[in-house]
């Protein structure tokens, strides 16, 4: 606990250059190093660029174009997760609650003598069939998006075969068997 206390005090630290003072509370390099790459993230925001943000810090350019990649590399696996893992199932769930309040509303359509709860549950009704429409719709986006990240992990996959192959076909001093 006293380690993640120092991280959030390390963060919040105004001062943006990577002092002694920081370095010692960010005791190992795991810390500073998520330190550094929240203020890289911190400065992007602000539209500066990776040679201000590398003054700032005071670190090689380099170092930020590295923490740059790193981080949208984990953006792109946390979309691909959502994507894949989050968003078939919240569909489900949305679509399952849309016809939930159909029903709902058809009932009190069908069992009220009070003709402006009448038209204010034809209205739910009405409104409820159109979201559920548009989100039907939306269905083949999310299928098209989907089928686009197979297709790059079956041709990222596929770029990695023959390289596995390659290598297979270097003998022992070395050298490359040719058929």
């Amino acid at each position: 606990m006293k380690n993640n206390q120092c991280i959030d005090k390390a963060k919040n630290l105004t001062c943006v250059i990577f002092t002694k003072e920081i370095s010692d509370i960010l005791s190992t390099k795991t810390d500073q190093l998520e330190w550094r790459r929240s203020k890289v993230v911190e400065l992007r925001t602000r539209g500066m660029t990776h040679g201000e943000i590398a003054h700032e810090l005071q670190v090689l350019r380099t170092l930020i174009t590295s923490d740059i990649q790193y981080l949208r590399n984990q953006a792109k696996e946390s979309i691909r997760e959502y994507v894949t893992e989050y968003l078939p199932e919240q569909y489900q769930i949305c679509l399952r609650a849309l016809d939930t309040i159909l029903k709902h509303a058809f009932e009190i359509l069908q069992s009220t003598h009070d003709n402006r709860e009448k038209l204010q549950a034809m209205e739910v009704f009405k409104d409820t069939h159109l979201v559920k429409l548009e989100l039907l719709s939306n269905a083949t986006t999310i299928d098209s998006a989907l089928e686009y990240i197979r297709s790059k992990q079956r041709q990222q996959q596929q770029e990695k075969e023959p390289l596995d192959s390659t290598n297979a076909n270097v003998n022992t001093n070395g050298r490359q068997t040719v058929f």
